[in-house]
């Protein structure tokens, strides 16, 4: 499964509400986190999954962004990805927050259920 976004406001957590905030069955997850501006400071994320953190503060990465068409279209496996194959328990809450301080940011969340 695949979700993703845009978003223009920080926000503490942008898979909140979505149907894959937590996790079915046991998973193996990445995240994707990225930028139409050059690297910024202020641009981070912080990603937990149940009572693990495992990024937190993490540089957002610049890229070319084309709002116009799928965003999905604008993230490359493994590339994009700074968290790869994060394993998660069912029943993990997912929480992606991302602090902006300029530009527009796209996210993804991919996760990949094992059992």
């Amino acid at each position: 499964m695949l979700i993703s976004g845009f978003t223009a406001i920080t926000n503490a957590n942008v898979v909140q509400g979505n149907l894959f905030e937590f996790l079915r069955r046991p998973s193996r997850v990445s995240v994707a986190v990225v930028s139409d501006v050059v690297v910024n400071p202020g641009n981070v994320f912080t990603f937990q999954m149940g009572d693990l953190v495992v990024a937190t503060a993490a540089l957002v990465m610049p890229k070319t962004v084309n709002t116009a068409t799928s965003f999905i279209a604008g993230v490359v496996y493994p590339d994009d990805f700074l968290v790869q194959n994060e394993p998660g328990l069912a029943n993990d809450r997912l929480v992606l927050s991302i602090t902006r301080a300029a530009g527009n940011i796209m996210w993804a969340v991919q996760i990949i259920e094992v059992a």
